[in-house]
């Protein structure tokens, strides 16, 4: 996929659609939402999954399996290591690379409950960029009871990957050499409105965190603009920075009374240079977890 030239969502689809994102969750929709889209046979709408067809994931594994469709791969479905030095708060590493001289690629997971999602991504070689992002469902979903009230807030940790970075490790460096993607992390809240069936929600105090900087360059807050949430629990609508239209989210809510939410984001944080962020939002309702957002 190349590297995006203008703030659009004119994203080049290499999806093929089959499969069950992150084995064991149900195929679930993409939602109403305020951008409509047509889901793929897994479920996850084609501008949210991009290049990733798919991945397996167990909370603890040392590996995991994912299937990204990019030129460095000898086989489709590649095994990333855990990478303990990139996790941040709730979320967890891995990466891939053939050799030094190939793409370093980085995935995100999280599960909590029964909700799990993943982003991945690469900074880019040769002017081009390979990633995508997917949620599934583990188990049952059932709408909260009437009169719960806080149970419709999530709040927690948010992070996200760039498709630019600093030079990875090893390899030839100078205009030859891959990028290890930026990592980003925030802090997010989801309101979700199960008698209007409605969502929406945000991500602030968005940094770039990444070993090679002096400073943590802070970045734009972001908004999940309303969307509806589907009868099956899934949801898909706008990203905004500002009032700024910069992309799309989506995801599911899972478990009994819908205590988790796993959501996903593609979006452009911002115009110079052109870049494009994968983010990852799997939260625990405040009434059961509580959160830095979370309040009476």
């Amino acid at each position: 996929m190349k590297k995006p030239i203008l703030m659009s969502l004119a994203f080049t689809l290499l999806l093929a659609c089959g499969g069950n994102p992150l084995d064991g969750g149900d195929p679930v929709g993409g939602g109403g939402g305020a951008l409509p889209e047509t889901p793929t046979a897994s479920g996850v709408p084609e501008s949210l999954r991009l290049d990733l067809k798919g991945a397996s994931y167990v909370p603890g594994d040392p590996t995991i399996t994912i299937a990204l469709s990019f030129q460095d791969a000898t086989a489709l479905n590649a095994t990333y290591v855990r990478t303990p030095a990139l996790d941040r708060p709730d979320y967890f590493a891995y990466t891939f690379q053939e050799s030094t001289s190939n793409r370093y690629v980085i995935a995100m997971v999280r599960q909590s409950g029964s909700a799990k999602a993943a982003a991945v991504m690469d900074a880019g070689q040769f002017a081009n960029y390979f990633g995508g992002t997917t949620y599934a469902r583990a188990d049952v979903y059932s709408l909260p009871l009437a009169g719960v009230g806080p149970r419709y807030n999530y709040s927690g940790s948010y992070v996200g990957l760039m498709n630019i970075g600093v030079p990875a490790p090893g390899g030839p460096g100078g205009g030859l050499g891959p990028e290890q993607a930026y990592v980003t992390e925030g802090r997010a809240l989801i309101t979700a409105d199960f008698t209007e069936m409605k969502i929406s929600g945000g991500v602030d105090n968005r940094v770039i965190i990444n070993p090679a900087l002096d400073d943590d360059p802070v970045l734009d807050s972001i908004s999940l603009g309303l969307a509806d949430i589907a009868a099956d629990g899934s949801f898909f609508g706008p990203v905004f920075t500002g009032s700024s239209d910069a992309g799309v989210y989506g995801g599911v809510f899972a478990g009994i009374e819908a205590r988790d939410v796993a959501a996903v984001l593609v979006f452009y944080p911002y115009k110079n240079p052109p870049t494009v962020e994968h983010g990852l939002i799997v939260l625990t309702n405040c009434v059961d977890a509580g959160g830095p957002a979370c309040s009476p």
